[in-house]
């Protein structure tokens, strides 16, 4: 999460070459700490583009809405361009997301995820200090975290190996663009859902990693 000055600094970046900046604020009300949300960029710049949606925060993805907001030139030309991949929202989401979207409802379900977040992720700390393989920082929102490791094993090669032999779906760090040899070398986990389920599944995934490890 970055502060108001960090959002500042970048502003002041993209200013002096003339650049646009595009800010994804889709965990924006999933934070683990605090009662104010992140803050946003928009309103600090004339030339911010801001993402969001119903997946994450809001904890609807089945809806499939998302938006834009930016000034209205930019607005009519991704206008054009929807226009050619999407004829209209279902109407039932149309309708559930104007109701999502009134401030009284939107509170109340950005305060259950903060809820879940926060009730899950200590779980999640408690597991992987008992896994030395892995390295934790906890995030600072959302309902998913990145955890490098230390075992001779690509990551790819590593996740695969756990979904065939323990029937866990992991996401691998190269699959973000990351070098596997560096960065790249971790494993993403999600904890937004049943925590009790969640952790019958990381039982198998610490059996695994055991194994790797002793080899």
């Amino acid at each position: 999460m970055l502060t108001s000055e960090e959002m500042d600094a970048l502003i002041g970046a993209a200013e002096r070459v003339g650049a646009w900046l595009v800010a994804d604020e889709i965990y924006r009300g999933a934070e683990l700490a605090g009662d104010e949300p992140t803050p946003t960029f928009w309103g600090r710049t004339d030339r911010a583009v801001i993402t969001s949606g119903l997946s994450k925060a809001f904890g609807m993805p089945g809806l499939r809405i998302g938006w834009v907001v930016a000034p209205p030139e930019v607005i009519a030309r991704v206008w054009e361009r929807h226009d050619y991949t999407t004829l209209s929202p279902g109407a039932v989401s149309d309708r559930l997301t104007q109701v999502a979207m009134t401030p009284e409802v939107r509170e109340r379900i950005l305060a259950r995820t903060r809820g879940i977040v926060r009730a899950n992720l200590p779980r999640l700390e408690a597991w992987m200090r008992e896994v030395p393989s892995l390295t934790f920082v906890a995030p600072e929102a959302g309902a998913i975290c990145y955890a490098p490791y230390d075992l001779p094993i690509d990551p790819s090669e590593l996740a695969e190996r756990i979904r065939l032999e323990r029937s866990v779906l992991l996401v691998p760090g190269d699959m973000f663009g990351l070098d596997p040899a560096g960065a790249g070398r971790g494993l993403r986990f999600g904890y937004g859902f049943d925590m009790d389920h969640t952790l019958a599944g990381l039982a198998r995934v610490a059996e695994e990693l055991a194994l790797v490890r002793a080899a």
